[in-house]
This record gives C-alpha cells, sequence and structure tokens, in this order.
C-alpha cells in the first residue's frame, strides 16, 4: 500500500534529493512545497508530511497544530542540529518525528516506517541525554561478567546501540531476521527494558556501543499493541 507523501522544504535540491530517496519505495511523493502554510489542511487524510525547516518550530506550530486536528496526517520534521527545546515544542505540537538531516537514507526509511506505526522518533543522542539523570551515572568500559547478557546477546545490543536496523544486525552476525527479533526480546527482558531506546541507551551509559556518536534515530515504542523488539 502506497504512502502519499509531501516534501516540504524551500531548498528545490533538498526535495529533489528526498524524492529520488523515496523513488520504487512505498512512500509516494504527491506534493511538493516550499512552507507548510501552502497545503490544504483537510486535504491530507492518512498523508505522511516530510518538513525542512531550520528555523524556530514555534514559527510552524499553529500550521501543525491545525494540519493534525483537520486530518491524520503524519509530520516528520528534518533538523540541522539537536536542540531540546526545539524537540519538547515539536511533540508538543503533534509532531511525530524529529530527525537529523545527516541521517543514513537506510535509517531515515526505517523512521519513516516506525512514524507509520504510530512510533515517536528523535535522534539517540538526546534520548541519551535525556535519560541519563533518570538512569543513573554512566559506567564506561563494562566487564562481560557484570552485564546479564550472554555474548551474542551482547553482540547485538552493541550494533542496536550504534543505530543499525535487525536487518543490517542479522547480515552482520549471519543470522537470520527472525532469530535477532528473538533475542532482543530476551535482551529486553534481561534489562527490564520497555523497548528498543532503552536497550540502546543501557548500552551507551556502559560503554558497550562501539560508536555511540554515530546514532542517529531511535523511537519510543508505545505500550500497547506493540512488538517492541520488532
Amino acid at each position: 500500500m502506497s504512502i502519499p507523501t509531501c516534501l516540504i522544504g524551500q531548498s528545490n535540491l533538498f526535495r529533489a534529493g528526498l524524492k529520488m530517496l523515496l523513488r520504487n519505495t512505498r512512500f509516494e511523493v504527491v506534493r511538493e512545497a516550499e512552507t507548510l502554510q501552502e497545503l490544504g489542511a483537510n486535504n491530507w487524510p492518512d498523508a505522511l508530511l516530510l518538513v525542512d525547516h531550520p528555523g524556530d518550530v514555534r514559527d510552524i506550530e499553529p500550521t501543525i497544530l491545525s494540519l493534525k486536528a483537520a486530518s491524520s496526517c503524519r509530520i516528520v520534521l528534518l533538523a540541522e542540529s539537536v536542540e531540546a527545546d526545539q524537540l519538547a515544542w515539536s511533540f508538543a505540537a503533534g509532531v511525530d518525528g524529529y530527525v537529523l538531516e545527516e541521517i543514513s537514507p537506510e535509517a531515515l526509511l526505517e523512521s519513516l516506517d516506525l512514524v507509520l506505526l504510530g512510533e515517536k522518533v528523535f535522534p539517540s543522542r538526546l534520548a541519551v541525554l535525556m535519560c541519563e539523570e533518570h538512569w543513573g551515572v554512566r559506567t564506561h568500559n563494562a566487564r562481560p561478567r557484570d552485564v546479564p547478557l550472554s555474548e551474542r546477546e551482547l553482540e547485538i545490543v552493541q550494533r542496536l546501540a550504534d543505530g543499525l536496523p535487525n536487518k543490517t544486525i542479522a547480515a552482520q552476525l549471519s543470522i537470520s531476521e527472525a532469530t535477532v527479533k528473538v533475542h532482543l526480546k530476551t535482551i529486553l527482558k534481561k534489562l527490564g527494558a520497555h523497548n528498543r531506546t532503552q536497550a540502546a541507551i543501557w548500552a551507551v551509559q556502559r560503554g558497550i556501543s562501539a560508536a555511540p556518536e554515530i546514532l542517529t534515530t531511535a523511537a519510543v515504542a508505545r505500550t500497547v499493541d506493540l512488538e517492541p523488539a520488532a
């Protein structure tokens, strides 16, 4: 099933690049515009709006609220940098995703899929900073005996913290994607985590992630009727 997709941004080159990226995916570009205000609020039921907005989110907050009130559209913002206040205002206005422009094409497509599932998507680097005070002091260079995971589970959670999707993790470890999902369920249970984001934060805080600085996106899984390890 194709998803009607609108690309919003003042740069023609930006929109052209996104359009090429989305070609041959289920995200069918049906409209391009320079600003959100150009879209008719009542014309986008079930659509995905991918918005490049380098300015203050509060400038477009009334338009976002109007679009969300009038239809069931999903809105994802592309930002240049991680700013806690901008993310807070975005989600307060009803934005479904907030990702960085430096995100890889593969990670962007996965993020859009997560948004369609009803999850909220935001940069993992910000997630770590926001959750640190609730997860305790960060402990680096954890020793294997201090971690309640098997060697294989450690390999998976490290790649999870590095921002890799299940398909890539499976390919790197020469196992099936279904096996990765089974391991993730066990990992979440052992860590007492509710979703992939919490497992990734746990790994980063303990120095298990090989490259936490390259984290790009993570989704906060809903607690009802969602498979957090999928």
